[in-house]
């Protein structure tokens, strides 16, 4: 009766690693879609502005307000861009290297390709800090305590330390 039991349980680990797998492959094939959007509407953009910049060259004239806004749009396009295949890479559990754009996969600490340190999200917003034992109270009142004193909440109320 345990082989059975057994066996069912790997059964339906099974199919739920085939389902989080079908909704990633749906996931990023959702994220590609998209990708084509953003490339129609890029090639568009560079269009209009070459329109643009020839049309104001040819008469002698320029109207940078109109080009400024062209290169505006393409440089939120191509962020879109960016932001749809790190999305890509996120789903696929892979890693862009910031040195030579190669895909590499999430565990990876240095780039395969060219051997760079790779940033991982969480270690891009790391900010290190030092912090002291004796340093005073950073309270709005200033109760001249260090930290390692004050006791509770109940002693000194307005105290974040």
């Amino acid at each position: 009766m345990a082989n059975i039991n057994e066996f069912i349980n790997t059964a339906k680990e099974l199919a739920d690693l085939a389902g989080k797998k079908a909704g990633e492959a749906v996931e990023v094939s959702k994220l590609k879609i998209n990708n084509v959007k953003i490339n129609g509407e890029l090639q568009k953009t560079y269009e209009k502005l070459g329109a643009f910049v020839y049309k104001y060259k040819k008469n002698g004239e320029m109207n940078d307000e109109l080009i400024d806004m062209c290169v505006k749009e393409i440089d939120d396009l191509l962020s879109a861009l960016e932001a749809n295949e790190q999305k890509i890479n996120e789903t696929r559990h892979k890693i862009k290297c910031a040195d030579c754009g190669a895909i590499n996969d999430l565990q990876a600490s240095y780039c395969a390709k060219c051997g760079a340190k790779l940033l991982h999200e969480s270690e891009e917003f790391y900010v290190e800090m030092d912090v002291n034992e004796n340093d005073e109270c950073s309270c709005d009142e200033k109760c001249n305590q260090s930290d390692s004193e004050v006791k509770s909440e109940e002693e000194h109320p307005s105290c974040d330390c």
